[in-house]
């Protein structure tokens, strides 16, 4: 899980060290919010392509 996690912040180009105060905290959180919504929408996309795909095959 570690590594999962690891790639994910090299991915997004983020530090995985935590910030040191509160003023570095706001930013370094919104920015893993938007990246983890940036994720999930690929996979919702690929999620529905897959499902149009299966579902073209049905008829």
């Amino acid at each position: 899980m570690a590594e999962v996690v690891s790639e994910f912040f090299t991915v997004v180009w983020m530090d995985m060290i935590p910030p040191d105060n509160l003023s570095e905290l706001i930013p370094y959180l919104l920015s893993v919010f938007v990246s983890v919504a940036m994720v999930s929408g690929v996979f919702r996309v690929i999620g529905r392509l897959a499902e149009a795909i299966i579902d073209f095959r049905r008829f």
